[in-house]
């Protein structure tokens, strides 16, 4: 499972951004901003190109691979159908 390393939602805003704002200029939508204040990585990547900018920072500076062995054993079980 992707997970945020740090609270990125506590840094946009440290970096200017604000619900409305972002959602404004449209550099992050309304669900994905939810998501971000939820802790919840499963965001699309152009939402992580935009967080990225704001932020001056690499993807692997943002999001870590957590492993969850059940969603590892579904996943893998959908590979040999």
């Amino acid at each position: 499972m992707i997970r945020f390393k740090f609270d990125v939602a506590g840094a946009l805003k440290t970096a200017g951004m604000t619900a409305y704002k972002a959602q404004k200029t449209g550099i992050i939508s309304q669900d994905t901003w939810r998501k971000i204040k939820e802790n919840n990585a499963n965001i699309s990547m152009k939402s992580l190109n935009n967080i990225c900018a704001v932020l001056n920072m690499q993807p692997e500076h943002l999001i870590y691979y957590e492993k969850d062995a059940a969603e590892e054993k579904e996943i893998k079980g959908k590979l040999e159908l």
